[in-house]
């Protein structure tokens, strides 16, 4: 599932960047107009395997659905929910009356999980009312509000706890302690936002299944951020080469096939090269300034127009540089 979870992991990393409107799952119900229902897995019918599978919904401005991450249910399900899923089309939602993308969460059924609905509609609720939280928490914190973002987080910790022995709410523990190291170091408490942080990169190398996922190199480059912050520039620089490093693992094995997460892994790569390059101009190493920057231009689709124009004109200034050995 890891190109469903790419787009959260990345864009909740990013502390204080917009977000699609939240819009609770009743009110997106009463906009659904095609509700595709899921062909049931042979295998998983054959075995009596029953369950909801619980899915973040992104709606664009058309009303077209894409899943934007799993949250929870039976693997064997999970592929035909997502599919399904991915076919249903929405009245579209209207923010300042313009049509907007928003996001939600619904449920897929398959078979007749009585026993479960309760729990599972619970967990929704759940869902719903924690990224609500975490998402008031970067808005405030993009305004500086720093007393509205610890309000917010409390209220996020309250509904999931942040530490624990078990698996469960990952997702969530990842980003409440994400949210509270970027409040830390916007307060310049960087031994705090350092504690944080590593918890949160701690909690995702836990998971021996886990391993070079793009929320594992979110965590790296969460790190990288703060050690540029405090202009530790090796170890800022070792965080962002392992950041990239799995990025550009990432990249190749979503293929063309997935251009939605390859926009996220590109852009990443791009970004996070350009600080590795930059750092190495401040000591002066022109041989890994020049890597850097071809790193950039290879990923320079990937960046907004303002950023590939002034990325692009540094890189080709550092390659005609006179100055260079």
């Amino acid at each position: 599932m890891r190109s469903i979870a790419v787009l959260l992991a990345l864009i909740a990393s990013a502390v204080g960047q917009t977000t699609p409107t939240r819009v609770s799952p009743d009110d997106a119900a009463k906009h659904l107009m095609k509700r595709v229902s899921p062909d049931y897995p042979p295998l998983a019918e054959q075995a009596h395997i029953q369950g909801n599978i619980i899915l973040e919904i992104s709606i664009d401005e058309t009303g077209a659905a894409s899943v934007h991450r799993l949250v929870s249910g039976h693997p064997m399900l999970v592929p035909a929910a997502i599919k399904a899923a991915n076919q249903w089309k929405y009245q579209p939602f209207e923010i300042d009356g313009k049509p907007a993308p928003v996001i939600t969460l619904a449920m897929v059924t398959f078979g007749n999980p009585a026993n479960h609905t309760a729990e599972d509609r619970t967990e929704i609720l759940l869902q719903d009312a924690f990224w609500r939280a975490v998402e008031s928490a970067q808005a405030a914190l993009a305004k500086r509000d720093y007393a509205g973002t610890e309000d917010q987080l409390n209220k996020a910790k309250d509904l999931v706890p942040p530490d624990g022995p078990d698996l469960h709410h990952i997702p969530e523990r990842w980003q409440w302690m994400t949210t509270m190291g970027y409040l830390r170091m916007a307060q310049q408490k960087y031994d705090e936002a350092e504690q944080y942080l590593r918890k949160a990169l701690a909690l995702r190398e836990s998971r021996a299944f886990d391993k070079d996922t793009p929320e594992l190199a979110a965590s790296f480059a969460n790190l990288g951020n703060l050690f540029v912050e405090e202009k530790r520039s090796d170890l800022a620089r070792e965080n962002f080469v392992r950041s990239v490093a799995i990025y550009q693992q990432d990249f190749k094995k979503v293929g063309a096939g997935s251009p939605g997460a390859q926009q996220v892994y590109g852009r990443a790569i791009a970004h996070q090269s350009w600080v590795l390059f930059n750092l190495a101009k401040q000591r002066n190493d022109t041989g890994d300034a020049d890597k850097e920057c071809r790193t950039v231009l290879d990923f320079q689709n990937f960046l907004s127009a303002a950023d590939r124009e002034s990325f692009v004109s540094a890189c080709q200034q550092q390659a005609s540089d006179p100055a260079k050995p």
